[in-house]
């Protein structure tokens, strides 16, 4: 078995509008993320990765590291990602055409460096369990808010991939029975469709038809279809409207509902909220509100607390994912 030695690796978060790639030595960023904006076909798709990871090692070699300590790249994608072959199985709306591509064969042949893939949850979740605080833990469970809800699930330091890679999916379970939200997948009153940017949105309309009926007085009133945000309802409910408070305290409920379900379904060690809206989340009040809703003991001992690495997490995630693999003498594939 070849020995343990310590590494550097690549890692690259490829979503829909950017591509973000970065060296990553001992868990932490070497120099800052280099943006790509991300091509309209695979195929220029691929080449924007090759080039990135071209540019990198160049970077890393002014940086003083030399290419021989660069052990491989890993690749944090949207969509549903065989981990065996490096294959995207599932695509997304964000990246049409892109399932079917095979990252890890094509990009490997192009760069002569070792190549894992992973999906883009999964690879935050990895990279918040990594983080030194949280490493030793049992069961970790990163929920990612923003326009949707991702999530990933580590396990005694592995992630939950599931028999057909789509472990983790969580916010795409149900949370309730009267099919009164369609979600993007095409399914009903999944938790992304109520605790995501675009729930809090649909929360709000309601809300706004409800209390309109009622009288009620709001600033939110006045702004047209158009114009009514997720940052224009956290902004007014920070400057105390009333209405805006309620929608925002129906997200956080709405929140907690998965939460919960996941609590009872996995008793994790703890929840890490990250993402573009982890920063309007009230943590304390998911807490709160967790205890109220859970089973009495079980909702006390879970901890729910912030990102350590914030954006950064997927792509450290997918680096640190190749860093161990070497670390633990899995050979690296030339």
């Amino acid at each position: 078995m070849p020995s343990k030695r310590a590494c550097a690796a690549i890692g690259i978060d490829l979503g829909g509008t950017n591509l973000r790639g970065a060296v990553v030595e001992n868990g932490k960023l070497v120099g800052e993320p280099v943006y790509v904006e991300t091509p309209d076909h695979p195929e220029k798709i691929v080449d924007a990765l090759v080039k990135l990871i071209e540019d990198l090692l160049d970077e890393a070699q002014t940086s003083g590291l030399q290419r021989d300590a660069i052990c491989g790249v890993g690749i944090a994608t949207a969509g549903v990602v065989n981990c065996d072959t490096g294959e995207v199985i599932g695509s997304t709306g964000n990246l049409p055409g892109w399932a079917g591509t095979k990252i890890r064969e094509v990009v490997e042949a192009r760069t002569g460096l070792s190549v894992h893939v992973e999906n883009d949850a999964n690879a935050a979740a990895y990279g918040e369990a990594r983080v030194e605080e949280l490493k030793n833990l049992h069961c970790i469970v990163v929920v990612t808010l923003g326009t949707g809800i991702g999530g990933g699930i580590v396990i005694d330091g592995k992630l939950l991939h599931g028999r057909g890679w789509a472990a983790g999916e969580i916010g795409h379970m149900s949370i309730a029975l009267d099919d009164s939200r369609l979600c993007t997948c095409g399914l009903h009153n999944c938790w992304e469709a109520y605790g995501s940017g675009r729930g809090l949105l649909a929360t709000a309309r309601e809300l706004l038809a409800e209390k309109n009926d009622e009288g009620q007085d709001s600033t939110l009133f006045e702004v047209g279809e158009a114009e009514l945000t997720t940052y224009k309802v956290f902004q007014e409910a920070k400057a105390g409207d009333l209405l805006a408070c309620a929608i925002v305290r129906r997200w956080h409920e709405h929140i907690t509902t998965g939460i919960v379900n996941l609590t009872h379904i996995l008793n994790p060690d703890c929840f890490v909220i990250t993402g573009g809206l982890s920063q309007a989340c009230d943590l304390a009040l998911l807490k709160e509100l967790t205890v109220e809703k859970a089973l009495h003991n079980i909702g006390e001992t879970v901890e729910i607390r912030a990102s350590m690495l914030d954006t950064n997490a997927g792509l450290i995630g997918a680096a640190q994912s190749v860093i161990d693999e070497v670390g633990a003498g899995v050979p690296a594939r030339r």
